[in-house]
């Protein structure tokens, strides 16, 4: 019996040394201190930035924002959002009150400008500054030449109506 415990004792007493190698060895990782690595990374992009117009006195207004990058359409995303506190309080404010999504669908150079998705389509009323909101807005959008917006002017038999910012030179 003294020497299968003795057995145990050794065979348990190994295991434990083994154990102990093995976790001291971890990964091969020896411990270091702290290393440099150079000096700290500085940001040389610049952010891009984005056109929205807002009304002010009857007219429509550029205002510069910040941009966010894979989001080419976001400024007219950004037509449907309060006005920041700063923009507010020079008297900016935007008359488009839905929310809205812009898309390009076949041509490119076509944005579509529909009512944000998971809002009811229904038939918007837009009054000339909305619309020159939109036009405009739609118009400073790199490589946009033609807006097709849903309840535009003259619609289709679907439902979309062109808007051009040429159309409403005498709010700007």
């Amino acid at each position: 019996m003294i020497r299968r415990r003795g057995r145990a004792v050794r065979a348990l007493a190994a295991a434990a040394a083994v154990t102990a190698a093995v976790v001291s060895a971890g990964c091969g990782v020896r411990p270091t201190g702290v290393l440099s690595a150079g000096s700290m990374p500085v940001a040389q992009g610049r952010a891009s930035t984005i056109t929205v117009y807002l009304v002010k006195g009857g007219g429509i207004r550029p205002v510069v924002r910040p941009g966010l990058p894979g989001h080419p359409y976001l400024a007219i995303a950004q037509l449907g959002v309060p006005v920041t506190s700063v923009e507010g309080r020079v008297g900016l404010y935007s008359e488009v009150r839905v929310p809205l999504e812009g898309r390009i669908v076949d041509d490119p150079s076509v944005l579509i400008v529909d009512l944000q998705e998971g809002v009811p389509h229904r038939r918007v009323s837009w009054s000339r500054v909305a619309l020159g909101q939109i036009a405009c807005t739609a118009a400073s959008i790199p490589g946009v030449e033609q807006v097709k917006l849903w309840s535009g002017p003259d619609p289709d038999e679907y439902g979309w109506g062109l808007v051009d910012c040429a159309d409403f030179a005498d709010l700007r």
